[in-house]
């Protein structure tokens, strides 16, 4: 192949390869699908002599019996579906020691999903799970 005729066929190639992925990224959909899932949340206390849960729906139509449950729809999407790396927020704590247990149980974009974790006190559980547990 002449060097003229091999200087167009890389560059026609080269030329290809920037097309191609601007029209892939056009194919991602500009608002993707809200998370769907149902997760019945509890706290109670470590002894197990109180507890108190909620159901949480996603995505928030606004009229769920979670409290802040657009908020709590965004932090779990935000972490992936895992509850466990929830960003929380910041504030401060004192060192009361009243151990309280958190506990997720439903679904979450059609998988099971199942989370305890035990917390040194009720401010310590809501600054590191945000608005899901703050019912």
């Amino acid at each position: 192949m002449p060097p003229r005729s091999r200087t167009a066929a890389v560059a026609a190639v080269a030329a290809l390869l920037t097309i191609v992925p601007a029209s892939a990224a056009r194919a991602v959909p500009e608002n993707p699908e809200p998370a769907r899932g149902e997760l019945f949340l509890t706290v109670s206390d470590a002894k197990g002599t109180w507890t108190r849960g909620v159901l949480l729906i996603c995505p928030d139509q606004g009229d769920g019996p979670h409290p802040r449950a657009a908020a709590a729809c965004t932090d779990i999407e935000r972490a992936g579906g895992e509850l466990r790396a929830l960003s929380g927020r910041q504030s401060n704590c004192t060192n009361e020691h009243r151990p309280v247990v958190a506990e997720a149980e439903g679904t979450w974009r059609d998988s099971r999903l199942h989370w305890r974790t035990e917390f040194p006190n009720v401010c310590v559980l809501v600054r590191r799970t945000g608005a899901v547990f703050d019912f």
